[in-house]
């Protein structure tokens, strides 16, 4: 019972992370503060580097001067914010984390008491946002038994995660998956999530990257129609993912 209650904390955990919805994170703070661990930079033209073949894969390398280099040293990994979105600082992170109603209330208990922040969040639009923000979200996530493949632990956390969210239905199944050149596993899933009054439809495309006792996390959600679906938007983003050697 411990193991999938921590599967299910664990899914909800990265699911909300990557989930900005609106007024429900208005804060004093700014969205676009710039996280202390960026290291400013131009990336280098990317020159003939070629597109991802499917959502699943995320080239290792190169990108372009459309974006700034996030560089987490501790962490040991770097990505690329485009110049239009906004960095989410940590208060507005917890603002959208208080937000959330599950059904599940010591669930819901354990994830607002949580003092684990994202590594780093974006988002297209500047907060507050009258809708569900298109967003992106790593955070570094310890297993309680080391060695477990990610894709099974995805497959479980998604699994138990209809739990919170009956109407989740997968988009693409949990699959092999490859980001910054390592082995890793991918889902896509639609859902209904509910913050403050509203109501919001949202398709979440979660990464789970392996590195030895850890695991990131790479959320990106946004709505399930319209122009900001961000589709194109995310798999740039996701194409520039690197990982410290």
């Amino acid at each position: 019972m411990r193991r999938i209650y921590f599967f299910m904390f664990l899914a909800v955990w990265m699911f909300a992370a990557c989930s900005s919805t609106g007024g429900n994170v208005q804060t004093d703070a700014s969205a676009t503060e710039t996280p202390q661990e960026m290291q400013a930079a131009t990336p280098a033209p990317a020159g003939d580097s070629k597109p991802a073949e499917s959502a699943t894969t995320a080239e290792a390398g190169t990108a372009d001067n459309s974006g700034e280099v996030f560089h987490h040293p501790g962490a040991g990994f770097s990505i690329i914010k485009p110049h239009e979105w906004k960095y989410l600082s940590p208060e507005m992170v917890l603002a959208a984390r208080q937000s959330m109603k599950l059904n599940d209330e010591d669930l819901e208990k354990m994830i607002k008491e949580n003092p684990n922040a994202p590594l780093v969040v974006f988002t297209r639009y500047q907060e507050p946002y009258p809708t569900l923000n298109p967003s992106v979200a790593i955070t570094l996530v310890h297993l309680p038994v080391e060695g477990i493949p990610p894709k099974d632990v995805l497959n479980m956390s998604t699994e138990v995660l209809k739990r919170v969210y009956p109407d989740l239905t997968y988009v693409d199944e949990v699959q092999d998956a490859n980001v910054g050149g390592i082995d890793s596993a991918y889902t896509k899933v639609k859902y209904t999530m509910a913050a403050g009054d509203q109501k919001f439809p949202t398709m979440t495309r979660m990464w789970l990257v392996p590195r030895g006792k850890v695991m990131f996390t790479v959320g990106m959600s946004g709505p399930q129609e319209g122009a900001d679906v961000s589709e194109e938007s995310f798999q740039e983003i996701l194409k520039s993912i690197t990982f410290d050697q």
